[in-house]
């Protein structure tokens, strides 16, 4: 009885954490107007004039998918919350941010609300670039709202290395939905999205040497992931585009590729995996545990930033989705220690605790007061 009061009063004391959290993210999107690329996608790109239609947004995006780049998915997206206004997109951004942190729980399997408020206040505590990947609606559309998609598919994908299967109605169903979902999550960005693929091969694979059966869906996956991937890179508009930019020698290519990807490790997602780091070496060497879904999203962390040495730029908002795959994987194991070892739940507690004030701080502090 006294161990439901008390973690009816958690419940409690999380949610109105998570809704103080979101409601400060919110002040800081009213306090952030359109500016930059929002100013341009808020147009049709052959007219332009103003978005007033959704012939209007398809005429946009087939032009820039010839011209300008294959991120036409995340941009239609784009052009329909501009289109509607700061206060309806700031609403949108908002849920997105909640839809996100719930798909970070349930990928993670955790059973519990502490987790929910942890995963909000990482994203806000780990982001190298809270402005440009949240605030900022171009920059909120293509990672905020990628990654929740992206991760949505990753939970399906990894819920395959789970012990537990599902009922064969279930596994006839998402031979049908998986589809759309796994072409969305290749066509997202330029390293996520080759890594669904990477991760569903990887995934069929372990179970081709398990020799257990490998459900068709997966197949399915890993095709549409690939087409996906390959509709986003190959898109014409990138060759268009890549003829403006400045042309430089193999060993200054070379050179400014691995700069970047050094300073994107040791700076951009330094937290995150140093974090994630500490939680696989007590995985391996302390708990002597390690499941095969904490293997495949900390691989998939990995191998998204080894893909980044193939970009010819990487500002800090593109290390958002590889971040959230690492909370992802941070969430998940913490949830197994509050759930299986009852003596780190005080320090647990204390550790969200700690993320979520350092996130409001952050999020008052760079955001709001600023803009006032």
């Amino acid at each position: 009885m006294k161990e439901n009061k008390y973690s009816g009063q958690l419940n409690t004391l999380c949610f109105i954490g998570a809704g103080i959290l979101l409601f400060i993210q919110l002040l800081a999107h009213m306090a952030t107007p359109f500016m930059r690329d929002d100013l341009w996608y808020a147009t049709n790109l052959v007219t332009g004039e103003k978005i007033s239609s959704v012939p209007d947004i398809v005429e946009s995006m087939i032009w820039h998918y010839y011209n300008w780049g294959g991120r036409i998915v995340n941009h239609a997206i784009l052009q329909a919350l501009l289109s509607l206004g700061d206060l309806t997109a700031d609403l949108f951004n908002i849920i997105a941010t909640a839809l996100l942190g719930l798909v970070i729980v349930h990928t993670a399997k955790a059973k519990n609300s502490l987790m929910f408020l942890l995963s909000e206040a990482l994203i806000v505590a780990f982001n190298a670039s809270l402005f440009f990947s949240m605030l900022w609606e171009s920059g909120s559309v293509n990672y905020l709202y990628s990654t929740s998609w992206i991760l949505l598919y990753v939970m399906v994908i990894i819920k395959e290395l789970d012990p537990i299967k599902e009922t064969q109605g279930k596994t006839v169903a998402k031979c049908i939905w998986i589809i759309p979902l796994a072409l969305i999550a290749g066509w997202s960005t330029e390293n996520m999205g080759p890594t669904c693929f990477v991760l569903t091969a990887g995934t069929i694979i372990f179970l081709a040497i398990k020799k257990k059966k490998i459900p068709f869906f997966l197949y399915e996956g890993a095709f549409m992931t690939l087409v996906g991937s390959a509709l986003l890179i190959l898109a014409p508009g990138n060759f268009v585009r890549n003829q403006f930019v400045e042309k430089a020698s193999f060993t200054e290519i070379i050179r400014g590729r691995i700069d970047t990807f050094l300073i994107s490790s040791a700076d951009y997602l330094l937290p995150s995996f140093l974090f994630a780091l500490i939680l696989l070496i007590i995985q391996i060497y302390v708990l002597k545990e390690i499941k095969p879904r904490d293997i495949a999203l900390f691989s998939f962390a990995v191998i998204a930033q080894g893909a980044m040495l193939l970009s010819p730029t990487y500002p800090q908002r593109a290390s958002f989705g590889i971040m959230c795959v690492l909370i992802t994987y941070i969430v998940s194991v913490i949830s197994s220690l509050f759930e299986n070892h009852k003596k780190t739940k005080p320090l647990l507690i204390l550790l969200t605790a700690s993320m979520f004030l350092y996130a409001v701080i952050k999020v008052c502090t760079e955001i709001i007061f600023p803009a006032v």
